[in-house]
C-alpha cells in the first residue's frame, strides 16, 4: 500500500517520491491524509490543464468543473467595473468586472421586490416573495435575476431602485496590490453540475445551498477571505468577475456613469446584441485575462487532484466532469487548510517570482498541440513517420548505444521541466503531474514511431496502429485547444458554452454564431428552478462531429 505524506510533511519543505514512499502508512484517519506524489501523477493530465486554462476563459469552460484554487494579485493602477442602480460606492461585498460589458449588463435600476411579512428579519425575501426562475425569458436576464433578484442581492430599501431611475456603471481603479483567490473552472456557474464544489464544498463547507444562493454564499466566501487576509475572490462566468469584499479599501471610483435608459437612442435594450456583445468580450480572453490585470503564484496553487480523493461524479452519465461530493468532511477540512495557509502567506513579491508553470504548459502546447491532430487524421505514411521524427529526433542521439531508447525516452519526459526549480511543495506536487503528462506523450509518440519509423516494411495496418495511439493521446489530454473554432467573421464570435448561455453543441463542438444565433441558447447548463423540473434528465448528448474534425473525443 501506498502511504501518504501528511500535511505536517509538506509544510516542512518539498515533498518527493522517496517521502511519500516512506511516510507514515495511512490509517484512514485524518492525520494521515494528505497531498501526495502519487496522486499527482496519477492526475497529471488534470493538473496540466488546471495550470494551462488558469484566468483563460475557453479552457475554463471546456472544463468548467474546476478542482484547484490559486492564490493572485490584482496588482495596483488595474481598473475593475461594476454595474448597479446607484451612484453610490457600495458599503459591503459586490461584483466587479474585469470588462466593460460585462457590467454594464447590471447598471440598471433594481427591482423593488416585495419587503418580507412583519416578524420575518431575513435580509432576503422568503420563498413565497420570489419570482420563479423559469418566468425568465432570456439567459442573460436570468445572470441578472440570480444577482439582482431573490436569492441574490438584498432587495433595495424602499424608494431605491424604481424601474425610473437609471443604471450606473462604475469604473473603479486598484489603489495597492489586490490580494486574491482565483476559483478556477466556470466558477460563478449557478448550477448543480459541480461548478460550484470548490465553493460550497470546499471552502464555506456547505452540502445543502442552492446553486442561486449567490447572496449568502458571497458573504460566506468574504467572511473567510477576512479571516484569511485577502480582499476578494476571483470568479468566471461569461468574463472574470471579483465577489469584492470591501469596496472601500482598495479601490478608488474614477466614475459613475448613468446609463442610457430605454427611450434614449444611446440605449442597449436588446437581449440578444447584449448577449452577443458580452459573449464577445468574454471571448476576447479566451486565451487570457490581458494586460497582466492578474498575476498568479502557481507555486502556491492547491488542488484537489493533489490528494488521494474520490472525485468521481455521482451522476454516472458525465463521468468527465470531476465532483467533490464524495469527499469527506475531514478530507475537505485538509485540504481547505493549506489554502488558508497559502492565502495568508501572499505577497506581491510571491505571485511575481514563484514558477511561471502556465508557461511550461504553454511550450508543452506550442510544441504538440497542432502536430497532434495531423498525425491522428493524415492517410500518408511518409508524412506521419516524418512527423514523429520531427518531434523525437531532438532527444535521440543516434551515436550513442541507447537500448531500446530509454535515455531518449527520459530526455522527452524532463526536456520541458529543465528551466524550473521547484521551490515550494505544491512545486513539488505540479512538477510531478507535469512530468507524468509528458512522459505519457512521449511514451505514446515512441510507441508510434517504433510501429512507423523502426519497421521498414511498415504499411497501412501499421499507420492505423499509430494514428489509433495518437487519437487515444489526445482522448487522454483532453486539451482545449482541440475545440477551438478559428478564425470567424467578422460578425460573429467562437461561442462556447459560458453559464447562463448556451446549447449542448456549444460545449461539445464550440462554432462561430452571429448575433441572430445567439437567442435563447441555454440547453447545455442545468440550473434548479429555471425551466421545468426534468426527472429523466441525463447527459446531454453531443451532436455527431462537425465534418473535417479530427478529434471526435467528447468531453
Amino acid at each position: 500500500m501506498i502511504s501518504r505524506p501528511s500535511l505536517a510533511l509538506l509544510a516542512a519543505g518539498f515533498v518527493t517520491s522517496t517521502a511519500a514512499a516512506t511516510a507514515a502508512s495511512n490509517t484512514g484517519s485524518s492525520d494521515s491524509f494528505g497531498p501526495t506524489i502519487g496522486s499527482a501523477r496519477e492526475n497529471g493530465p488534470q493538473i496540466f490543464n488546471a495550470i494551462y486554462n488558469a484566468m483563460r476563459e475557453f479552457g475554463s469552460a471546456v472544463h468548467h468543473n474546476g478542482m484547484s484554487i490559486f492564490p493572485g494579485i490584482v496588482p495596483e493602477g488595474v481598473l475593475l467595473y461594476h454595474g448597479t442602480h446607484t451612484q453610490e460606492v457600495p458599503e459591503s461585498l459586490e461584483w466587479l468586472a474585469f470588462e466593460i460589458e460585462h457590467a454594464q449588463g447590471f447598471a440598471r435600476p433594481r427591482p423593488s421586490h416585495p419587503r418580507p411579512p412583519p416578524g420575518k428579519d431575513s435580509p432576503r425575501d422568503p420563498p413565497e416573495f420570489q419570482t420563479p426562475l423559469q418566468d425568465v425569458n432570456h439567459p442573460l436576464e436570468l445572470t441578472i435575476a440570480m444577482r439582482d433578484g431573490p436569492g441574490g442581492r438584498p432587495p433595495p430599501p424602499p424608494g431605491e431602485g424604481e424601474p425610473s431611475s437609471p443604471g450606473y456603471l462604475h469604473t473603479y481603479q486598484a489603489t495597492r496590490p489586490l490580494k486574491m483567490l482565483y476559483i478556477d473552472g466556470m466558477s460563478a456557474g449557478k448550477t448543480d453540475m459541480g461548478t460550484l464544489d470548490t465553493q460550497d464544498l470546499l471552502l464555506v463547507t456547505n452540502r445543502s445551498r442552492p446553486g442561486f444562493g449567490e447572496w449568502d454564499r458571497s458573504k460566506d466566501l468574504c467572511n473567510l477571505a477576512e479571516e484569511w487576509g485577502i480582499d476578494g475572490l476571483i470568479r468566471m462566468e461569461p468574463g472574470f468577475e471579483i465577489i469584492y469584499c470591501h469596496f472601500r479599501d482598495g479601490l478608488k471610483l474614477l466614475s459613475a456613469r448613468a446609463q442610457a435608459d430605454r427611450e434614449d437612442p444611446g440605449s442597449l435594450t436588446d437581449p440578444s446584441m447584449m448577449m452577443f456583445q458580452w459573449a464577445t468580450a468574454a471571448a476576447q480572453r479566451y486565451h487570457g485575462i490581458g494586460g497582466s490585470r492578474v498575476v498568479l503564484d502557481y507555486s502556491s496553487m492547491v488542488s484537489a487532484f493533489f490528494y488521494p480523493v474520490n472525485l468521481t461524479n455521482p451522476d454516472h452519465e458525465r463521468p468527465e466532469l470531476p465532483r467533490l461530493s464524495q469527499a469527506t468532511d475531514a478530507e475537505l477540512a485538509t485540504m481547505r487548510e493549506r489554502i488558508a495557509h497559502n492565502s495568508f502567506m501572499l505577497e506581491p513579491h510571491h505571485a511575481r517570482h514563484g514558477v511561471d508553470w502556465q508557461g511550461v504548459t504553454d511550450m508543452v502546447v506550442a510544441r504538440y498541440g497542432d502536430r497532434l491532430p495531423f498525425m491522428a487524421a493524415t492517410d500518408s505514411p511518409t508524412l506521419f513517420r516524418q512527423e514523429v521524427n520531427n518531434l523525437l529526433n531532438v532527444y535521440i542521439d543516434y551515436a550513442e548505444e541507447d537500448e531500446g531508447l530509454t535515455a531518449a525516452k527520459a530526455r522527452c519526459s524532463e526536456y520541458y521541466l529543465q528551466p524550473v526549480s521547484p521551490r515550494t511543495p505544491e512545486d513539488q506536487l505540479i512538477h510531478a503531474g507535469i512530468e507524468s503528462t509528458l512522459t505519457t506523450i512521449c511514451t505514446a509518440l515512441f510507441d508510434a514511431r517504433k510501429l512507423v519509423v523502426e519497421d521498414p516494411e511498415a504499411d497501412e495496418p501499421a499507420l492505423a496502429a499509430g494514428k489509433e495511439i495518437i487519437q487515444n493521446l489526445m482522448a487522454v489530454l483532453q486539451w482545449s485547444k482541440w475545440k477551438e473554432c478559428g478564425a470567424c467573421k467578422a460578425d460573429e464570435v467562437c461561442f462556447i458554452a459560458m453559464w447562463p448561455f448556451g446549447n449542448v453543441e456549444d460545449h461539445f463542438h464550440p462554432s462561430c454564431l452571429n448575433v441572430s444565433s445567439m437567442s435563447d441558447r441555454r440547453s447545455y447548463w442545468h440550473m434548479p428552478g429555471w425551466g421545468p423540473p426534468d426527472h429523466n434528465r441525463t447527459r446531454p448528448q453531443p451532436p455527431p462531429p462537425r465534418e473535417g474534425l479530427v478529434h471526435q473525443q467528447q468531453y
